[in-house]
């Protein structure tokens, strides 16, 4: 269960980061087209490269806090197997003496006869 959760949340994550990539370089294209086309200036390049550095700031940060999220996950689960675990071999681990064996103790009397 554990792995098909992490392969949606794999897939989620990608979908997301591209689209949160993308916007802020659609954005900031648009904005330098509008100021090039009304004011004659050269600002495209400008703006495309800020939207470049937003959308690679935005990604990296979208993706830190998504592997942080399931690190804290998989912690959490560990911690609770380790719990389950520990209460199971609770009752489990009884501790009996060792009881002598009857095949030693009978070939050693038949050996002693003799």
């Amino acid at each position: 269960m554990g792995y098909k959760k992490q392969v949606f949340r794999s897939l989620a994550m990608v979908t997301q980061l591209g689209i949160s990539v993308m916007t802020p370089i659609f954005l900031c294209i648009s904005a330098g087209y509008y100021v090039d086309t009304h004011f004659g200036t050269k600002t495209m390049l400008f703006f495309l490269l800020i939207g470049v550095l937003a959308g690679g700031r935005l990604g990296y940060r979208m993706a830190r806090m998504t592997f942080l999220v399931g690190e804290k996950e998989e912690q959490k689960e560990r911690e609770e197997s380790l719990r389950e675990r520990a209460a199971s071999s609770r009752y489990e681990a009884v501790s009996k003496p060792k009881r002598p064996s009857r095949v030693r103790a009978a070939a050693g009397d038949g050996h002693a006869k003799e």
